[in-house]
């Protein structure tokens, strides 16, 4: 006589999300690398958002600005209105994903180089911060 399984239910239930466990790391290993390889995960980006964490960026600090940060992330970094980006730089409204399209991106929409693109948003941040009487 073979002894009866109690539990067979709970032993298919612990097996079957052991599997989806182990399916879930393997796809975020997946985007990891994905995401490594298009350069979303620099340590450049995660020394900037130590930073930003950290220090209260100023016009000093405009050369940190770089083609991989979105309008977006200029804004909130450097506490400055992205409609203020969107009038200073001459944004057209129809401009696909602003804010959160990347400098770099926006230069290749524009046909036009990310340097230029950073250099025209680090003047704008950098005429928004410092205050006019100086």
């Amino acid at each position: 006589m073979k002894p009866e399984r109690k539990n067979w239910y709970a032993e298919i239930a612990v097996g079957a999300l052991v599997i989806v466990l182990i399916v879930l790391c393997f796809l975020l290993v997946r985007q990891y690398q994905i995401a490594a390889r298009r350069g979303a995960i620099t340590a450049e980006r995660t020394q900037f958002a130590e930073l930003v964490r950290h220090h209260s960026l100023g016009p000093a600090d405009t050369n940190l600005i770089a083609s991989w940060m979105t309008f977006d992330y200029v804004s909130v970094s450097y506490r400055v209105p992205a409609d203020y980006l969107m009038t200073a730089l001459d944004i057209p409204s129809s401009t696909p994903t602003y804010p959160n399209i990347t400098l770099g991106r926006y230069a290749r929409t524009v046909a036009t180089s990310s340097e230029g693109v950073v250099n025209e948003v680090q003047n704008a941040v950098k005429a928004y911060l410092v205050p006019v009487s100086q």
